[in-house]
C-alpha cells in the first residue's frame, strides 16, 4: 500500500510509481547494466579454472622408491591425473623430477607457470592479491558512487576491468599475472556494488525484490562455465573478458544517473530530466516539474536536523540506527562469501571430472530463480533470508556426516573411491551453493532496504568488503584433499546458522519504502503505520 499526499507524491517513491515503477525503461537499464556482470563474474572467478591440474607426467627416469606408491611400467613416473591415488607421493615425485610435462588437455595459470605441489602455494598467494584488490575496489566505488554518482563508479571500474583483462593475457610471469589480477581485482569490487544499487533506485519496494531475484550472476558463471569448456586456455579466456568488457562499456552513453541520487544531492534539473525520460519511454503522464523540485526539496529537509556534509564510512557504525543493522549484515554477507567462493574456487576437491562439477556447480544456480522470486517478493526479508541459511547449514552439516559415516580412506590413500559418496556429497554441494545464492539474493534487497540513499552505495560497498574478507578465507579454508572436505563445511554450516539468528536482531523492511536520508528519529513501525512512511504521515500524508 502506498502512502500520498492528497496533491500528488510526496516521496521520491511516489515519484517512481508515477512515472512508473517498472515498465520499458526500468527493463532496458536492468539488461544494460546487469550485463556488466557478465564480464565481471568471467574476470573474477577465472581463478577457479586458472588453479586447475589437468595433469602432468615426469619425462626422467627417476630411481624406484619403496616409500612411493606410484611407478610407471617404464620406470618413469605418471602424476597427477585429476587427482588419483596419493597426493603426498605425487608431490615426492616432483620434487626429484626436473623435466615435467603437463597434460595438453587445458592451458591453465598452473600449467603456464609449474604451479603445483612445492610451487602450488603461488596460487593462494594470486587468489588473494586479487580478493585484496576486490576489497580495495569495494571501498574506493562507495565513495566514488555516493559523491560523484552511480553511474561513474560502474563505467569507470568497467573500463578498468576491461583493460586489466586485456594486459593479462601478455603476461611473462606469475607475479606480473598476479599484479595483473590485483587491478581486475579492483574493478570486481568496484562494479558489484553500483551494478545492484543502481537498477533498485529506478523501482518501487515490490519490484526491487523481483530485479533482484533474477540469475543475473548465476548466468554470467554458466556461460564462464561453457567458455573453459570450449576454450580451455586461460589466455584466449581472459581476452574473451576483455572484449565484453568493452562492449557493456558502450551504454554509458545512454545510461542516465540514479533519479534518487540526482535528487537528494541537489541536481534537481537533471534528476527532474530523468523523472521525464522514463514517463516517456514507460508511456506514462509526465509529473509536474513543479511537483518534483517541492518532493526534492522535501527530501533533503528531511535532514535538516542531521548536519549537513559529505558522509563516510564512520557514519555506519556512529548512526544509532545502522550500526547494527551493519554489523549483523557484516557477518551474514562475510558467511555467503565464505561459502560461495570457498565451494567455487575449490571444485578440485570434489571428486569426479572437473569441467563436469565446474559446469554442475554453475549450471545449477540459475534454478535458484525458483525459490528466491517468491522469498523476495512476498515473504518477509528475515524470514526468506534465514530458511535458505538454514538450509544451507543442514547441507554443510550433510556432507559431514556423509563424509564421515561413508568414509573410504584405506591407509594412507585419502582418494574417495566411493561412487555413491562421492554423488551425495556433490549434491549436497550443489544444494548449499543454491542456498547460498537464494539467501545473497534476498539479503541484497534487504540491505538495500535498510540503507539510506545518502550513503545507500558506501553502505552496500562496506558489506562486499565484507564478503570480500570472505571471499579471501574461503580458498584457504576449504581443503584441496578430498578427504578433509567435510571440515570446512563445519565451520561453514555453524557460520550460516548463526547468521539466520542474528538475522532476527534487525528490524522487517517487506511494505515500507526506500528511505533517502539519514532520521533523526526512530525508524517507523511498519506492523503500525501503513506502508512505513511515518513521516509522510505525520505530514498529513493519506492512505490510499
Amino acid at each position: 500500500m502506498e502512502t500520498k499526499g492528497v496533491d500528488g507524491p510526496t516521496s521520491l517513491d511516489d515519484v517512481i510509481q508515477e512515472v512508473g515503477a517498472c515498465g520499458p525503461f526500468q527493463g532496458l537499464l536492468l539488461l544494460l547494466v546487469h550485463s556488466t556482470i557478465l564480464a565481471l563474474v568471467g574476470g573474477m572467478m577465472m581463478m577457479a579454472f586458472g588453479s586447475y591440474n589437468p595433469g602432468w607426467e615426469c619425462l626422467d627416469v627417476v630411481p624406484m622408491d619403496d616409500n612411493l606408491t606410484t611407478v610407471s611400467n617404464s620406470g618413469s613416473q605418471l602424476l597427477n591425473q585429476s587427482y588419483p591415488d596419493n597426493i603426498t607421493d605425487r608431490c615426492v615425485l616432483h620434487s626429484k623430477c626436473t623435466n615435467v610435462s603437463f597434460s595438453s588437455e587445458s592451458s591453465t595459470v598452473a600449467t603456464e607457470w609449474g604451479l603445483v605441489c612445492e610451487h602450488a602455494w603461488a596460487l593462494k598467494v594470486i587468489l588473494t592479491v586479487q580478493m585484496v584488490g576486490v576489497l580495495l575496489g569495494a571501498y574506493i566505488v562507495g565513495h566514488i558512487g555516493d559523491y560523484f554518482g552511480r553511474k561513474a563508479g560502474l563505467y569507470i571500474m568497467v573500463g578498468l576491468h576491461g583493460v586489466s583483462n586485456l594486459i593479462a593475457t601478455f603476461s611473462p610471469s606469475w607475479q606480473v599475472f598476479a599484479a595483473i589480477r590485483f587491478f581486475i581485482g579492483v574493478a570486481a569490487g568496484g562494479i558489484i556494488s553500483p551494478a545492484y544499487v543502481f537498477p533498485p533506485e529506478f523501482t518501487n519496494q515490490f519490484w526491487r525484490g523481483v530485479i533482484n531475484a533474477i540469475p543475473t550472476w548465476s548466468i554470467s558463471a554458466s556461460l564462464l562455465s561453457l567458455f573453459v569448456m570450449l576454450l580451455k586456455d586461460w589466455r584466449q579466456l581472459h581476452l574473451l573478458y576483455a572484449v565484453l568488457s568493452c562492449l557493456v562499456l558502450l551504454p554509458i552513453f545512454w545510461v542516465p544517473e540514479s533519479f534518487r541520487w540526482l535528487a537528494v544531492h541537489g541536481q534537481d534539473k537533471k534528476a527532474t530530466d530523468v523523472a521525464m525520460r522514463i514517463a516517456r519511454l514507460n508511456k506514462r503522464p509526465q509529473p509536474s516539474l513543479e511537483l518534483l523540485v517541492d518532493v526534492a526539496e522535501s527530501e533533503r529537509r528531511r535532514a535538516s536536523a542531521e548536519r549537513s556534509q559529505r558522509y563516510t564510512y564512520f557514519d555506519l557504525f556512529k548512526n544509532t540506527f545502522l550500526r547494527k543493522p551493519t554489523s549483523v549484515l557484516s557477518f551474514v554477507w562475510l558467511s555467503l562469501s565464505v561459502g560461495y567462493f570457498g565451494i567455487s574456487f575449490n571444485v578440485q576437491a570434489l571428486s569426479g571430472n572437473f569441467y563436469i562439477n565446474f559446469m554442475i556447480l554453475s549450471v545449477l544456480e540459475v534454478p535458484g530463480i525458483i525459490f528466491s522470486l517468491p522469498t523476495n517478493s512476498f515473504a518477509p526479508r528475515r524470514f526468506g533470508a534465514g530458511i535458505n541459511l538454514v538450509i544451507v547449514s543442514i547441507a554443510c552439516f550433510g556432507i559431514t556426516i556423509t563424509s564421515l559415516s561413508m568414509d573410504s580412506t584405506v591407509g594412507n590413500d585419502t582418494t574417495n573411491n566411493n561412487t555413491v559418496r562421492a554423488s551425495i556429497i556433490l549434491a549436497l554441494a550443489v544444494v548449499a551453493k543454491l542456498g547460498i545464492l537464494c539467501a545473497w539474493n534476498v539479503i541484497t534487497v534487504y540491505s538495500l532496504e535498510l540503507y539510506p540513499t545518502v550513503v545507500r552505495n558506501q553502505g552496500f560497498s562496506f558489506l562486499n568488503a565484507a564478503a570480500r574478507m570472505g571471499s579471501l578465507v574461503g580458498p584457504v579454508l576449504f581443503p584441496q584433499d578430498p578427504a578433509h572436505f567435510y571440515l570446512a563445511m563445519i565451520v561453514l554450516g555453524m557460520m550460516t546458522l548463526i547468521s539466520a539468528g542474528l538475522l532476527l536482531l534487525l528490524q522487517e523492511t517487506k511494505g515500507s519504502p526506500m528511505e533517502d536520508m539519514f532520521r533523526s528519529i526512530s525508524p517507523p513501525n511498519v506492523d503500525s503505520i501503513s506502508g512505513g512512511n511515518a513521516l509522510i504521515a505525520s505530514q498529513g500524508g493519506t492512505e490510499v
